[in-house]
């Protein structure tokens, strides 16, 4: 009898173990979950960039260390599995319910970035970013509870621990694969949310032996999921959609036009106006053609189509005025750009031989030079990818330039003395003889350019009337840099996003002081 007994406990510790490992790997699923699914509920209204990044990656593991304090502590004075239950059948609930409770404080950033008071920027940014803690707070608690339930013997106590941190770190590698490559892309945030929160009321249910809560729970809930999803209201909303990249927003721009949004209101990344140019930077670039002779046919490549605006200029203003086209080559990494601007941007095939691939992969893989290479790619909205900034890269590019060619980059900057603007001139300067610099339109636009040989400004006399107005901007702005000593780009280290956020913190501090001085 007394062998049946200690078989009979052996087999119970057994199952009890097996299920504690199960939960720690679905608990660890759901941090990760709610922290990518996080990333992508903060980026329409606040981007992703590394400022968003931080933010948030702080707030996680702020939340995981006070689960793993507080989850050991009550532990030792409840060593019950329904008190373990109710700890992540809470976090399920909380998990489930986070887009609706997030919608509040992201009303009040609807208008975008730029059009929003900077003070509720930052408090809506905190508020959405604290509304993540409490259920990572109740899902760091599971792990050290869990080694309580499980150690019966000290001396086995190292090698549970072990065995119970390996499982839940599995379901933190399915937490991230998950979400990122099926969940996000095919049913979108709010789903994810729902979901991993469904799961998680099912286990904590299941421990606390209350089967009956997971219906009580996840019904409502459901239905809540199911109501018309809320996302970032903007006059002329045309069409949004999450891409394997970022969430991109179509709207009206203008008297018939529309534009692009990724990830948030703050910038536009492609634009369409049924008139010649677009008020925009863009019309910058369309005054490079004239810089070469004019019967001469060009070849150009595009790093960062986006919809098409570059190469759509190209075909319909550019090329009906010149005596030889303009051919393109358009390098965009993510598809459903493409396709909106196929739909909305009138992107025709004859604009552009269109490419999906990243832009640097593209120079790395392809042979082909041109006489005109194009960088406008931008990553988080208003950030560089660093791997386009580099001396490596500039190299690349170097190579891919026909003899006579020329390298032209959109540049963000709030003055020419921008730190970014002239570390980007001085590592130009390693590779290019020749490198000038020209406003663009736009309140913070540079148009940079290299080439082997100077470039002389443009003639505006020599380009149609209805192209004149931009080339007399880059014209009476046009000279070589000099940017003097200091920083080169390098694969190792180029610091875009530090830099960026410098300039942003530049503009937003003064306005926060007025803010707090009006009050």
């Amino acid at each position: 009898m007394q062998g049946t007994a200690e078989g009979g406990a052996r087999g119970q510790g057994r199952r009890r173990s097996a299920w504690l490992k199960g939960l720690v790997t679905v608990t660890g699923a759901g941090v990760m979950a709610v922290e990518f699914a996080a990333e992508r509920l903060l980026a329409p209204f606040f981007g992703n960039s590394e400022l968003v990044w931080g933010l948030l990656i702080g707030l996680i593991l702020l939340g995981l260390s006070l689960g793993y304090q507080w989850g050991g502590r009550l532990a030792d004075r409840h060593p019950d599995p329904r008190w373990l239950g109710g700890v992540v059948l809470a976090s399920g609930v909380w998990t489930a319910a986070l887009p609706s409770a997030a919608e509040p404080l992201l009303r009040v950033t609807a208008q975008g970035l730029l059009a929003t008071p900077a003070g509720l920027v930052v408090a809506a940014l905190v508020g959405v970013a604290v509304l993540f803690v409490p259920p990572v707070v109740a899902l760091g608690a599971v792990s050290p509870y869990a080694v309580r339930l499980s150690v019966s013997r000290v001396a086995d106590s190292g090698e549970t621990a072990g065995a119970l941190y390996a499982w839940a770190t599995l379901g933190s590698l399915l937490g991230t694969f998950v979400p990122v490559f099926w969940t996000i892309p095919s049913f979108g945030v709010r789903a994810t949310l729902w979901g991993t929160g469904a799961v998680l009321i099912a286990a904590g249910a299941s421990c606390a032996g209350l089967p009956w809560a997971f219906l009580a729970l996840a019904v409502p809930l459901g239905l809540a999921h199911a109501a018309p999803a809320w996302l970032k209201p903007m006059p002329g909303l045309l069409a949004e959609v999450e891409t394997p990249y970022q969430f991109a927003e179509v709207w009206r721009y203008g008297a018939g036009g529309v534009a692009l949004s990724v990830n948030d209101g703050a910038g536009i990344q492609s634009v369409w106006t049924p008139s010649p140019l677009t008020g925009l930077y863009y019309d910058a670039f369309v005054v490079l053609p004239f810089l070469f002779p004019p019967g001469r046919p060009i070849s150009a490549l595009v790093l960062g189509m986006g919809a098409g605006t570059i190469p759509t200029l190209f075909f319909r203003d550019v090329d009906p005025v010149r005596a030889a086209p303009v051919r393109v080559t358009g390098v965009e990494i993510d598809p459903v750009l493409t396709a909106l601007g196929r739909r909305y941007f009138h992107l025709v095939p004859e604009a552009a031989t269109v490419v999906h691939e990243d832009a640097r992969v593209y120079l790395e893989t392809h042979a082909q030079r041109f006489d005109l290479i194009v960088v406008d790619a931008y990553s988080n909205e208003i950030y560089i990818p660093f791997t386009l900034t580099t001396r490596q890269f500039f190299e690349l590019v170097a190579a891919h330039l026909m003899p006579g060619g020329l390298l032209a980059m959109n540049v963000n900057a709030v003055d020419p003395r921008a730190p970014l603007l002239r570390d980007l001139e001085r590592t130009l300067e390693t590779v290019f003889p020749w490198v000038g610099v020209a406003r663009a339109p736009g309140a913070y636009n540079y148009l940079v350019v290299a080439a082997f040989h100077p470039f002389p400004a443009p003639d505006p006399a020599s380009l149609p009337r209805t192209l004149r107005p931009p080339a007399r901007l880059v014209a009476a702005t046009w000279h070589r840099a000099h940017p003097g000593p200091g920083l080169v780009f390098t694969d190792n280290r180029a610091p875009v996003e530090t830099l960026t956020n410098q300039m942003i913190l530049s503009r937003l501090l003064p306005a926060l002081r007025a803010s707090a001085g009006g009050q």
